[in-house]
């Protein structure tokens, strides 16, 4: 009789104890993936010129994730070759927000860019017709005052705003509003907003198919779900120019600087279908070897890659609690920005079993394909 006692009172305890840890789990405080993008946003100092002032979450999505290209329509101005310098002035929707590469199809140097009241950018390629890459404006949805000056005998044949080839700062798949955080999202996205996504290591190399021209290659190449991509090119000998991808110039290269000939490009986050990679050689040879590398980019990979940069992670699809998302993102602050950790809050939402978890996709994911540009055209 005295066991059963001691048994049904286990029983009792036991039981309490398990309420009361169910009690406890529901009262954490977790972080969405629409907050965690607010917190990153902010956090980058990205807001003020990237956001509208009635913005939506899609905003701050779009901001992050890119995806998006504008063509300028250049109206009577294009292939004009000017007899005097002149400045001409363009208004431009910006339907999403985003941080936008600026690339213009010139001739002649300097020519002189700007938008709204951010820094002018100059062009600097002197050898003949160039896709040159003008920089990244971060621009807020809505309309910019674009402004162009031309120096005699120059002109411009092309003009283009993409954050395509930007590096992408979003969870696999895109973002989902309501969705928890966890910390292989929140890993992910911290790794690619420091672009260090080329740090993660290689898992294979990409067949790739080939068109040559005259001081051009161009690698035609598919793509696995959400890769992370870096190109690695060898050079027999000195040589400069620039390599782009779809629809943005991702690097310029100058092989006189680089060891051995060797240029290896900075990782870019690329979406699942086929991609271009095309090369210019403004001078000397072109690459005796052109290799693209898929980095491992697993959730797990991830979250060991920021832990050796000093970040407390769990397990990678465990849930993030608010304080720890919070001393995350102070601690991505001060990586990125070298300051102390500004005032940006994370705001909470409770904590839901994966099941209840929304199952449609309120947002998009940002996997349009868009038309790449054709250099040899």
């Amino acid at each position: 009789m005295k066991g059963k006692k001691l048994t049904v009172r286990s029983l009792i305890i036991g039981v309490a104890l398990f309420f009361s840890s169910v009690t406890a789990s529901h009262a954490q405080q977790y972080v969405s993936q629409g907050a965690w993008a607010v917190g990153l946003v902010r956090g980058l100092g990205w807001e003020a010129d990237g956001i509208p002032q009635q913005p939506t979450l899609q905003d701050y999505f779009d901001l992050l994730s890119g995806r998006n290209f504008i063509t300028v329509n250049l109206g009577d101005y294009k292939t004009r070759l000017g007899v005097l310098p002149d400045t001409i002035t363009y208004n431009i929707v910006v339907q999403h927000s985003g941080r936008y590469r600026l690339i213009a199809y010139v001739y002649g140097n300097p020519l002189m860019f700007t938008i709204d009241n951010q820094p002018t950018a100059s062009s600097t390629l002197t050898n003949g017709w160039n896709y040159e890459d003008m920089g990244t404006f971060v621009l807020k949805r809505g309309i910019h005052k674009l402004s162009i000056t031309i120096p005699k005998g120059g002109s411009v044949n092309a003009l283009y705003l993409s954050s395509y080839a930007e590096n992408a700062i979003q969870p696999q798949g895109g973002w989902i509003a309501n969705k928890a955080l966890d910390y292989g999202t929140e890993a992910r996205t911290m790794a690619m907003a420091m672009n260090s996504t080329g740090q993660l290591p290689v898992r294979l190399q990409l067949p790739s198919a080939i068109r040559a021209g005259q001081n051009v290659r161009e690698f035609i190449f598919q793509a696995p779900s959400d890769p992370v991509i870096n190109f690695n090119m060898s050079f027999p000998g000195p040589s400069k120019g620039y390599v782009m991808v779809d629809n943005s110039i991702v690097m310029t290269y100058n092989t006189a600087d680089e060891p051995d000939f060797q240029v290896n490009l900075k990782a870019i986050d690329l979406a699942q279908g086929q991609h271009i990679a095309y090369l210019k050689v403004l001078s000397g040879q072109l690459p005796a070897s052109f290799i693209i590398n898929q980095h491992n980019d697993t959730p797990d990979a991830y979250v060991a890659l920021m832990r050796s940069k000093g970040f407390s992670m769990g397990f990678a699809y465990q849930y993030v609690p608010l304080q720890n998302a919070q001393a995350s993102l102070g601690n991505f602050i001060v990586q990125v920005t070298k300051n102390k950790p500004s005032a940006v809050s994370l705001a909470a939402m409770p904590v839901v079993k994966e099941t209840e978890l929304p199952s449609q996709r309120a947002l998009r994911t940002y996997k349009e394909s868009i038309s790449p540009m054709r250099p040899f055209e």
